[in-house]
């Protein structure tokens, strides 16, 4: 069992999300809408579900491995931005 850190109270159970989510079959993804295909497909393509914690109830969101890799890519060279040295010299 995969267990992902969802909030600092609760942590989320990916692959049991991803079953009960697929049986539905009305899943897709948060950011670019592909639909969520059969839970086995989903679970080995690498699908993602996420707990976004809300004011008042708590929200499971779909992210397919396309916009994961995606987002993890952004994030990367958003940092290496941070960390170049015209980034370092603006600081200063």
């Amino acid at each position: 069992m995969r267990l992902v850190k969802a909030s600092k109270t609760s942590d989320l159970d990916v692959n049991g999300a991803l079953h009960a989510i697929c049986s539905t079959g009305r899943g897709r993804c948060w950011h670019c809408d592909r639909k969520l295909p059969a839970v086995e497909e989903a679970i080995s393509a690498g699908w993602y579900v996420q707990r976004v914690d809300g004011q008042r109830v708590a929200s499971i969101i779909l992210v397919c491995p396309k916009c994961r890799r995606k987002r993890a890519d952004s994030n990367r060279k958003q940092l290496l931005r941070n960390l170049s040295p015209s980034a370092c010299d603006a600081v200063q």
